[in-house]
């Protein structure tokens, strides 16, 4: 762990360094401004909503002062590259799909010794657009650190760098330093007042900002890779047999087609009604149905299965052995890789906790031997095993 008083004093000087370049980056190109009064209080927890792969440059940027960033483990786990990050910034480390006791015990070990901390509170990025769910431990974590908060919003960053797509996109990001909180007037809040003001204050509906300002957001195909965050039909009901290419999502079941513009809206080529305006309205509609169809299937029975699949066994921090090959079944009752008819291997899906998705379609869980990584084919959706795992478990799925 590199933050001592010493190497603290190199990180806030590779951090000037860094947030220089950066600042000129984005002064020269336009490509990004924010607004909003940087406090001067240390330490700060900065809570942050969570849009791009690259967004700890935009917070880095609104704010002039230090800080550590919360980050997903698997970017521990890339050898060379891996050894620099933790040399010149040390980020802490988040295991998703895992228990985050760990990580909350370093972040407020840091700001114990009056370092700032930034964390992007949802966690996951969304995959339709508007801020996803906060989990109320935050609240407790700001609560109990005895530090000040600060909280920020990006807006734009879904549409330049969908969750879905593996391309980004050319068009207008910007940000916000929303509020600050002190230690003492945190002291004097309930918990449960912290937290509504977290999710006031980082919540951004995307396609709000959208019926404003109706941006364009250049790419050669806005649809591509859209099936990896919806994967229903909203014509004839059926799941996984959505296909994308250049600006259209195709239904491979009933031919149903919809075209997918650079503003982020649908429409069809025939010029009907799209069945759904917004990739927030269908993801809402998707979910409820999944949730219809796994209450009405039987214990045993078939919810997707995806060929090309490759399941690691992750020791955090370090890497990852090969566990199995082969394709993916989701059943109500079992999550397993089989090759032909043999099954490699097997988990009882209720014994299976704290899924998660990383990237564009990599699953992250634990399960009682260990923590894993299933990494899907290039346009198979992660999302929908992570709602059924939800909804197979009796939970509330909150993107």
């Amino acid at each position: 762990m590199c933050y001592n008083a010493s190497m603290h004093t190199f990180h806030v000087v590779i951090y000037k360094i860094i947030q220089f370049f950066v600042r000129i980056w984005f002064a020269v190109s336009g490509k990004y401004s924010f607004s909003g009064t940087d406090p001067k209080s240390s330490p700060d927890l900065i809570l942050t909503n969570h849009n791009t792969n690259w967004d700890f440059l935009y917070f880095g940027t609104a704010f002039r002062k230090h800080m550590y960033f919360v980050a997903s483990e698997h970017i521990f786990r890339s050898g060379f590259v891996s050894a620099v990050i933790k040399f010149l910034v040390s980020p802490i480390a988040r295991k998703k799909g895992a228990s985050s006791i760990n990580t909350v015990r370093e972040i407020k070990d840091r700001l114990s010794k009056g370092y700032n901390v930034c964390m992007m509170a949802e966690g996951n990025r969304s995959f339709t657009g508007e801020t996803g769910f906060v989990s109320p431990a935050t609240a407790k974590l700001v609560k109990s650190s005895g530090a000040g908060l600060s909280t920020f919003r990006l807006h734009g960053g879904y549409f330049v760098n969908p969750r879905w797509s593996r391309k980004t996109r050319k068009g207008p990001i910007w940000g916000e330093i929303v509020a600050h909180y002190d230690a003492k007037q945190l002291a004097s809040m309930k918990t449960a007042e912290i937290y509504e003001i977290i999710k006031r204050d980082l919540f951004v509906d995307a396609y709000e900002d959208q019926d404003k300002f109706h941006y364009e957001y250049k790419t050669q195909a806005p649809a591509e890779d859209l099936e990896t965050a919806l994967f229903a039909c909203p014509d004839c009901g059926s799941f996984g047999t959505l296909e994308s290419t250049g600006d259209r999502l195709v239904c491979a079941s009933c031919g149903s087609e919809h075209i997918f513009d650079r503003e982020g809206y649908f429409s069809r080529p025939d010029g009907r009604p799209a069945a759904f305006r917004t990739t927030l309205d269908w993801g809402e509609w998707q979910n409820a149905a999944l949730k219809e169809k796994i209450a009405a299937i039987g214990e045993h029975e078939l919810i997707r299965k995806d060929g090309g699949a490759k399941l690691f066994l992750v020791h955090p921090l370090e890497g990852k052995i090969c566990a199995a090959e082969g394709t993916v079944e989701l059943y109500k009752d079992e999550l397993r890789i089989t090759d032909g008819d043999a099954v490699l291997k097997s988990f009882d899906i209720r014994s299976v906790s704290n899924m998660a998705v990383i990237l564009v379609n990599t699953l992250l869980f634990s399960a009682d031997d260990g923590y894993y990584e299933l990494r899907l084919p290039n346009k198979a959706s992660a999302l929908h095993y992570l709602i059924s795992y939800y909804y197979i478990n009796g939970k509330e799925y909150k993107d």
